[in-house]
C-alpha cells in the first residue's frame, strides 16, 4: 500500500497521489509507508501567537505528511514524517518525542520552520505502559511493563529514517515535550552521542538517571520550562509528591549539564512574552565550553505545562539552537 497524505479537507485520493510522486522523487521504498491516521480536530487549526502558521499553512503541512512503520525487536513501530517540498539529500533530521499519553504528535510551527530551513521532522509513536498510555520509558511507576530499550529503539529509528529518506545521520537532533522532554535528559545522560543536540520542553531529569549515569561526554542541551508548571515542577520533586518519581529542580538539572560540558561563563538576558509585555522570559546561557557545547535555559514566568508557544516562539528557539551544531 502506498503512502497517503491527509489534508485538512480529507482529500485522500488526491493527496495520496501527491505522496507517491514525492516518495518516487526521493527514491524511497514506499512498501512500508501506509495511510496516515485522521488529523485530530485540535491539530487542524494553528493557534497561539507563537505558532507562526495559519490555517492554509496547516493544510499545506498535512499534504507533506507520510505515515510509516518498521520492525523493531518483536514489534512493529510507527512514525510520521514531515518532508519539506525542497528537501535535499543529506538534509538534517529533527526527532520530536511526544508527551505521556498525548495525542499532540504533529507540530505545525516546527513543520513551518522545517519547510523554510530544509530539514525533515520525524514524529515517532511511543509504546504503551501498564495503563495503556503511550510514552517513553523514563521510569514512571506505570511504565514497569515497558521494555527498557529506548536507546536501541532510537538507534534503530535513526537508521531507518535516515536510510529511507536519505537524510544526514550526522545531523540528527531530538526535541521533546513533557515525557518526551524527560527522554531528552535521559538520552543526554545515557547516550549523548546518539543526537547532536537535545532540546527539552517541560521536561525533567529524574534522580535515578542523574545519580546512576554520570555524563560520559559533553552534549549541547536546551530547556524551556514554565515556573508555574503543576505537572513538572520547576522546583523539583525530591519527595515524589507528584507520583512520577523523584526529580531535580530544573535549574539544577540544567546546571549539571553545563558543568559536564565544562562551561566557564554564565550570561542572563530577558525578553517579553508574546502576549504580555509585562511578563519577561528569563534566558540563562552557559558558554565557554572547550568543546563548544552551550547549554540554554528559558524560564517562562507563570508558564504552565505546555509547549510554550503562547509565550515564546518555541519552534524558532529550538531550531536556532540546533543550527549551531550542524556538521558541515
Amino acid at each position: 500500500m502506498g503512502p497517503n497524505f491527509i489534508d485538512g479537507k480529507n482529500m485522500k485520493g488526491i493527496i495520496a497521489g501527491m505522496g507517491l510522486i514525492v516518495l518516487g522523487a526521493l527514491g524511497m521504498d514506499a512498501a512500508t509507508c501506509g495511510a496516515a491516521s485522521e488529523v485530530e480536530a485540535a491539530g487542524a487549526v494553528a493557534t497561539g501567537a507563537g505558532s507562526g502558521v495559519n490555517a492554509a499553512g496547516v493544510a499545506a503541512a498535512e499534504e507533506r505528511r507520510v505515515r510509516c512503520e518498521f520492525a523493531f525487536a518483536d514489534t512493529v513501530r510507527s512514525y510520521s514524517m514531515y518532508l519539506p517540498r525542497e528537501l535535499k539529500e543529506g538534509a538534517p533530521l529533527v526527532v520530536f518525542t511526544h508527551g505521556y499519553g498525548s495525542n499532540s504528535r504533529w507540530k505545525d510551527g516546527l513543520n513551518a520552520v522545517a519547510e523554510r530551513e530544509g530539514f525533515a521532522v520525524c514524529y515517532p509513536d511511543g509504546s504503551p505502559d501498564s495503563r495503556g498510555k503511550q510514552g517513553w520509558n523514563v521510569g514512571y511507576p506505570s511504565q514497569y511493563t515497558m521494555p527498557d530499550n529506548e536507546i536501541e529503539f532510537f538507534t534503530a529509528l535513526k537508521r531507518e529514517v535516515c536510510g529511507r529518506f536519505r537524510l544526514s545521520s550526522d545531523n540528527c537532533f531530538m526535541t521533546g515535550m513533557s515525557n518526551g522532554g524527560d527522554l531528552c535528559y535521559q538520552l543526554a545522560f545515557t547516550a549523548p552521542g546518539l543526537f547532536r543536540a537535545y532540546a527539552s520542553v517541560a521536561g525533567l531529569l529524574f534522580e535515578h538517571v542523574y545519580l546512576n549515569n554520570p555524563l560520559p561526554q559533553p552534549v549541547p542541551f536546551m530547556e524551556i520550562h514554565g515556573d508555574a508548571d503543576t505537572t513538572s515542577y520547576w522546583t523539583g520533586d525530591h519527595a515524589n509528591k507528584g507520583g512520577w518519581g523523584a526529580y531535580l529542580p530544573v535549574e539544577l538539572a540544567v546546571a549539571e549539564l553545563a558543568v559536564a560540558n565544562r562551561c566557564t561563563e554564565i550570561s542572563r538576558s530577558s525578553f517579553a512574552t508574546l502576549k504580555d509585555a509585562e511578563r519577561m522570559v528569563e534566558c540563562t546561557l552557559y558558554t565557554g565550553s572547550p568543546f563548544g557545547f552551550d547549554v540554554r535555559l528559558y524560564r517562562i514566568p507563570g508558564g504552565k505545562h505546555s509547549w510554550g508557544t503562547g509565550d515564546v516562539r518555541t519552534h524558532e528557539l529550538v531550531w536556532s539552537f540546533f543550527a549551531q551544531y550542524l556538521k558541515k
